[in-house]
């Protein structure tokens, strides 16, 4: 008897490891599947030779074709690479949808509220508020070109103050210049709060934001491909760390709603958490309209809104760094058209192509590494002709349309800004999508190009940035994560004579 039970044992647990590994009939191709592990392994194995799942999913793309699946523990991923992939994926109604699951809402207090991570009839709702009352307080308007021209010339002194110091230069760890100056330009807006670039409490949260993003992927981590982890080693798994990145920022946020509800006027509105605050007490007000939700769109734009333009100037200044050449005609031009007595504004960009084109070419080597914030599959559909079952997470990888050998660009791995110009004219490819397209497209693009292209030419009109004597070229290569963002790096600052 005890013989039959222990086969009937290994035998049902030995059906069950082959059902684990049987994908769905037409799945998109991609490695085997291991019991439990899916295709984790071999993920791991090119992620290691390449340095990053940016360029390991290229690589799995390219042995598997544009449509990659892919299943790590529990969770099927499909990666859409190249454009034709990318742009059905971005399109497809079906497709639109957001990924449920611990990881995606325990950064939101176990449910799932904010704007970036939420769809169908409760994010277009939360969205078009957002987005409506954002502009009341300049967000995509002409105090949105003040707000940040604030910002620069706060940015231009505080540089300035430390050559003056230090009698005639500076050296500046140039990847954690921008994350406080950015986060204020948006901030302004949210809470009517602005921080100093020596604020050490939020300078330390956004080292630790960063070195989140840097340990987790944009489709999860191990403690949500695997969420056994969570409990037996939640230090290993990454648990740990994001809970208590989260209560950093939970505490901050937290804070400024103290703040706000102590100093709230119905008739004086402030801010966007004013006007939140008033549609709480409003008679017209939804069960979507919470204190919770408020709290959850001021995180989302915390963490999105800082991280990925900062990095992204990151970027050019790394590119800058590199290319003196460029750094000297983008100089040239912002004489020509600003001089000296001013910082430049958003009128200047129409008469500025050569910066514009610095800004899309950052843009590109920034996008180029990394991928888009995850959909899911709303209900069984296909893509490219491929099976996607319902509550299947997609992710586009944007290196196969802006940075691969294949992408269709010019020696994609140099910085060219002029790439951009044709007959005279900025021109921008087909496939030129940093800020995705369809209902999802990034709602805070027009603030990161005007914050790109107006920090980038304010600095440039000041300084004069330079590698370090005796240290060796910073490197292109990548940290990787869920965004991409440059290997630590330093600059040597002057004032421009």
């Amino acid at each position: 008897m005890w013989l039959i039970s222990t086969l009937l044992f290994i035998g049902i647990l030995g059906l069950l490891a082959y059902l684990d590994t049987k994908k769905p009939k037409n799945y998109p191709p991609g490695p085997k599947w291991l019991p439990i592990l899916g295709s984790a392994l071999e993920v791991y194995k090119y992620r290691k030779k390449t340095g990053t799942l940016s360029l390991a999913t290229n690589e799995l793309a390219k042995k598997y074709g544009p449509v990659l699946g892919l299943r790590i523990g529990k969770d099927r991923i499909v990666f859409a690479y190249g454009f034709e992939a990318i742009r059905e994926f971005l399109l497809k109604e079906e497709l639109s949808g957001r990924p449920q699951g611990p990881f995606y809402e325990l950064r939101t207090w176990g449910k799932r509220r904010g704007i970036m991570l939420t769809d169908e009839d409760f994010w277009q709702e939360q969205r078009r508020f957002v987005l409506r009352h954002l502009r009341e307080f300049g967000f995509g308007s002409r105090n949105m070109s003040s707000l940040i021209e604030e910002e620069a010339e706060i940015m231009v002194n505080h540089i300035k103050k430390k050559i003056e110091d230090n009698h005639g230069w500076c050296e500046i760890r140039i990847d954690r210049l921008f994350g406080i100056h950015i986060l204020n330009t948006l901030w302004t807006m949210m809470a009517g709060t602005r921080y100093s670039p020596e604020d050490k409490e939020l300078k330390n949260l956004q080292i630790v934001l960063t070195e989140l993003f840097a340990n987790i992927d944009m489709g999860g981590t191990l403690f949500s491909h695997f969420p056994f982890l969570r409990y037996v080693a939640p230090e290993f798994s990454g648990y740990n760390m994001y809970i208590k990145t989260h209560m950093g920022i939970w505490k901050l946020l937290n804070e400024e709603l103290r703040k706000h509800k102590e100093t709230y006027n119905p008739e004086d509105l402030r801010d966007f958490m004013d006007v939140y605050l008033k549609m709480l007490d409003s008679p017209e007000k939804n069960e979507t309209f919470t204190e919770t939700q408020l709290l959850a769109i001021c995180l989302d734009l915390f963490m999105a809104g800082s991280e990925t333009t900062s990095k992204s100037l990151g970027y050019c200044f790394l590119y800058l760094l590199l290319n003196p050449q460029i750094q000297k005609k983008a100089q040239e031009e912002i004489d020509r058209v600003v001089g000296t007595d001013r910082l430049p504004c958003l009128n200047d960009r129409p008469q500025m192509q050569y910066t514009e084109c610095i800004v899309l070419e950052s843009l590109r080597m920034f996008t180029g590494r990394g991928f888009s914030i995850p959909h899911r599959a709303l209900k069984d559909t296909t893509l490219q002709g491929y099976f996607i079952p319902k509550d299947t997470m997609l992710i586009a990888t944007f290196n196969g349309t802006l940075l691969s050998d294949d992408s269709g660009w010019p020696e994609p791995e140099v910085f060219k800004p002029e790439r951009f110009v044709k007959d005279e004219k900025i021109y921008k490819p087909e496939n030129y999508l940093p800020f995705g397209i369809g209902r999802h497209r990034c709602m805070g693009e027009t603030l990161a190009k005007a914050n790109i292209f107006l920090i980038t030419s304010s600095l440039l009109q000041n300084f004069n940035f330079s590698i370090p004597p005796g240290t060796p070229p910073p490197s292109t290569l990548s940290r990787d994560g869920a965004t991409p963002g440059p290997q630590p790096f330093k600059a040597i600052v002057t004032l421009r004579q």
